[in-house]
Order: C-alpha cells, then sequence, then structure tokens
C-alpha cells in the first residue's frame, strides 16, 4: 500500500472516530448548572462520580481526531504538488493545539475535580479558602479553553487552506474547515472575556467540524482514488501556496 493510501485510511478512520467521541463524551459530562454560578456548579461536579473518567474519553476524543489531523497532513504531502506550506503550518498547530487541549483536561478534569471535592467537605472555617482554590482552577481553565480554542481554529484554516488550494482531494471541503476554524477562534476570544458559555460560534464549529470530519473521512477512505483523480486534473509542478 502506497503512502498516501495508508495515512488516508488512518485518517479516515480516526477524524470521526474522535468526533463520535467527543460526542459522547459531552454527552454524559454534568451540565445541569449555569457553568458561571460557581457554587451551584461546583457542587454538582463534586456529587458527580465519573467526572475524572468523563474527562480522560474527552481527551482520547481530542488526541484520536488530532491524529486523524497527523495522517490527513502525510496524506496532503505525500505527492510533490501537495501544498506544504499551508500544510506544515497546520501540523504544527495541531501539536500546540494538543498540547493545550492535554493541559486543559488535567486542570478541569482531574486538578479543579480535587479541588470542589475538598470545598464540599471543607469546615465552614476553610469553606472560603477552599473555594478560591477552586476558583483559581476555575480561571485557569477559562484561560486554558480560550487558547485552546483559538489554537484549534488556527489548524483548522490552516488545513482547510491547504486542502482548498490543493489537489490531493476534493476542494470544496477546505471551506468547511476553514469556516469552523474561524468560528472556533471567535468563540475562544469570546471566553476570555465572558467565561464558559455556549455562544453560537460555539455550535456553529462544532457543527462544520464534524460535517468536515465525516466528509474528510469519505474523501480519504477508497485508497485516495478521489485524491488522484483531483490530482490528475491538476497541472504538474509544484504549488507553492
Amino acid at each position: 500500500m502506497e503512502p498516501r493510501a495508508f495515512w488516508g485510511r488512518i485518517g479516515a478512520i480516526a477524524l470521526p472516530l474522535g468526533v463520535i467521541l467527543l460526542v459522547a463524551a459531552t454527552a454524559v459530562h454534568p451540565s445541569r448548572e449555569d457553568p458561571m454560578n460557581h457554587t451551584a456548579v461546583f457542587r454538582e461536579y463534586a456529587q458527580t462520580d465519573g467526572w475524572i473518567a468523563i474527562h480522560f474519553t474527552q481527551w482520547l476524543a481530542a488526541l484520536m481526531f488530532f491524529g486523524g489531523l497527523v495522517a490527513l497532513y502525510f496524506a496532503m504531502t505525500a505527492k510533490k504538488e501537495g501544498p506544504k506550506p499551508l500544510a506544515r503550518f497546520g501540523l504544527v498547530a495541531v501539536v500546540l493545539t494538543a498540547a493545550a487541549i492535554t493541559m486543559l483536561q488535567a486542570v478541569d478534569g482531574v486538578a479543579l475535580k480535587w479541588a470542589v471535592d475538598a470545598w464540599a467537605v471543607a469546615p465552614a472555617d476553610q469553606e472560603s479558602s477552599a473555594l478560591s482554590a477552586a476558583m483559581g482552577l476555575r480561571w485557569t481553565e477559562y484561560a486554558l479553553q480560550s487558547y485552546s480554542n483559538i489554537l484549534l481554529g488556527l489548524a483548522l484554516i490552516f488545513y482547510g487552506l491547504a486542502i482548498a488550494y490543493g489537489y490531493a482531494f476534493a476542494r470544496w471541503p477546505g471551506w468547511l474547515a476553514a469556516a469552523s476554524g474561524i468560528a472556533w477562534i471567535i468563540h475562544g476570544l469570546m471566553v476570555s472575556y465572558v467565561g464558559l458559555f455556549d455562544s453560537a460560534p460555539r455550535l456553529v464549529a462544532l457543527v462544520l467540524m464534524a460535517a468536515w470530519a465525516f466528509i474528510m473521512a469519505v474523501q480519504m477512505w477508497p485508497s485516495g482514488r478521489r485524491g488522484q483523480a483531483a490530482g490528475a486534473a491538476a497541472p504538474t509542478g509544484p504549488v507553492t501556496a
């Protein structure tokens, strides 16, 4: 099997599987309380036994999705006509996003859980200091959420442009990825000023990213035949985009 077909098949599995795992983990994530009502939401978190397991699953889902993006990079750049500069910027952004989300899940999925559990059982004279410690981790989570979303947005924009200006796959899905990336960046900037909330840009970003992942899975799976057809129609010589 040629390298492009090999990486294409890996990406075709990893991208949609990452989305499916993320949706499944998010569906069981406790979300009854307003995330900005800190005492109420901390009480909800403290009462959730599966909190750490849920966040490990979210982390695994993110790594699976990013693994699909890495495979997509190698599938796109296997031929000389691939848009390598854009794809390389995208790959760097993927690595940075994976690191940021790993830190986010460590803070939100483990450290915050320990902090809210300690606050929930703290004596009256220690309750205020325990709440302050939990709030410090919550604010750190805001920062990591913001930067993670912005970095994810940049990764999707670079990948989208690499697809849109390349010949490895059909070009139009690239614009879906780029649009999702813009929405992620908008939401990430909003989190910096507002905190955790469900914004319209976040919903748009999620829907477009999920749709793009499944479309690219179809494009990548059949041993790159669609990409080969697109490449056959492309002009010879390297593309510098």
